[in-house]
């Protein structure tokens, strides 16, 4: 009766190890299945500028990138299944994929966002990621940020945070949501949301119109969680965030953007542009 029970329960561990191998075998392998999803980011974003429907381009697109990898539709799709399961190894992928994203963004050019460039008056005071992916699962679906300023901001000073956001949804509602926070010089807290639903490059701005000061800058960046009943758990909705910026503007010294003219040892500065002969000429009283 022992030798009867271990025997059973030993060809129950045999074959579970043997389905779970065979189901295996079908799961696409995580360095295939980034590029797969890295051209799928490709194909949204040539569907988004295409002729005709988004959503036909976009099934078109993404039927043609599985055919370059010799991937069927179920195949792609149980093997979405076994990585939303695995939520660690899918955000290890995305994060490559994020990674390539802002390589390529950086190969073309993009790393002065909006134009604008470290000078005198500006400067990027991002000291975070530059590249994001958020999925809807927890604890990837929100990145918080949190910043100290030192004695390079000035009170006056306006804060953009630059960003680039792109989605690839296979069904769901798109809904990022960005908030840009600072703290003021009298503790007050002044802040701006925007929610983010397509590819697109995006800008947000505070700033700091009563010269209070700013003390501290705080953010998020978060991937809400599908609200349609129809929507499926287990299939692909990503949000990718790269090249992000956070541009620090001092305010101009003047609206003419020169500082006035002062008196120099307690002297009035003359006007050069005046002759001496008009300059000495004593004043009419009227």
């Amino acid at each position: 009766m022992r030798k009867t029970l271990l025997f059973f329960i030993a060809a129950v561990i045999a074959s579970t190890l043997m389905m779970s191998c065979n189901q295996d075998s079908h799961v696409i392998p995580a360095g295939k299945m980034e590029d797969i999803l890295y051209d799928y980011h490709l194909a949204d974003a040539m569907a988004q500028q295409a002729e005709g429907g988004y959503e036909k381009n976009a099934y078109e697109y993404r039927a043609a990138v599985l055919k370059k990898y010799g991937v069927s539709q179920d195949d792609f799709d149980s093997s979405m299944v076994y990585y939303m399961r695995r939520t660690d190894e899918l955000h290890t992928i995305y994060q490559h994929i994020a990674d390539r994203m802002q390589n390529e963004a950086s190969r073309l050019g993009a790393s002065s966002v909006g134009g604008v460039t470290a000078t005198g008056d500006s400067a990027d005071v991002w000291n975070g990621e530059r590249s994001l992916i958020l999925m809807p699962n927890e604890p990837y679906n929100l990145y918080s940020f949190s910043l100290s300023t030192d004695s390079t901001f000035h009170k006056g000073d306006r804060l953009m945070l630059n960003f680039q956001s792109d989605f690839i949804f296979q069904d769901g509602m798109r809904d990022g949501i960005v908030v840009l926070a600072v703290e003021l010089g009298n503790d007050s807290v002044a802040s701006t949301v925007a929610h983010i639903s397509s590819s697109m490059p995006s800008s947000l701005q505070i700033s700091d119109n009563d010269s209070l000061g700013i003390k501290k800058i705080r953010g998020l960046f978060m991937l809400s969680k599908s609200s349609d009943a129809n929507a499926s758990t287990t299939t692909l909705q990503l949000m990718s965030i790269h090249n992000i910026r956070l541009i620090r503007v001092h305010p101009s010294t003047a609206a003419s953007g020169r500082a006035p003219l002062a008196p120099v040892d307690g002297r009035i500065p003359v006007n050069a542009n005046v002759p001496d002969s008009e300059r000495m000429k004593p004043q009419v009283m009227r």
